[in-house]
């Protein structure tokens, strides 16, 4: 059942948010009203922009991302669209090398900056890429 600030989302969205995103109607998903903000979900849901489920982002959270997120102190519905691009790249490319992703080489790689309602990542000045430029001279 919606709570007081949300609906429930049609069958028809239903059908879009499995298709493209994974979740299905057991998973409690709801939209919040026009004009609210994702930001102060009702109690026991977690807001989380479309865009960042565009970025790569799903829920649950893999162990890799939640380690992140838990030792940055930023939660789900404050992550930019950026920032799980990022954290789902250097996995990604991570596994693709034959390595599990380890936090402290995603912190040697990225500088943090949060606030109470945006959490970013930014490529630390003078690191190393993650992918080489492999274009001949």
């Amino acid at each position: 059942m919606a709570g007081e600030s949300s609906t429930l989302p049609s069958e028809s969205d239903f059908r879009f948010l499995e298709e493209t995103y994974g979740l299905s109607p057991t998973d409690g998903v709801e939209f919040p009203f026009p004009g609210l903000s994702i930001l102060s979900p009702p109690p026991g849901k977690v807001g989380v922009y479309l865009m960042t489920l565009n970025a790569g982002l799903r829920l649950p959270l893999i162990d890799f991302q939640e380690e992140v997120l838990q030792k940055v102190g930023c939660s789900v519905q404050i992550l930019t669209p950026n920032v799980v691009n990022k954290v789902v790249a250097f996995e990604m490319i991570s596994r693709a090398n034959g390595f599990l992703p380890d936090y402290f080489v995603f912190k040697y790689l990225f500088r943090f900056w949060f606030t109470g309602d945006k959490c970013t990542f930014f490529v630390r000045l003078g690191g190393h890429t993650l992918v080489p430029d492999r274009r001949t001279p």
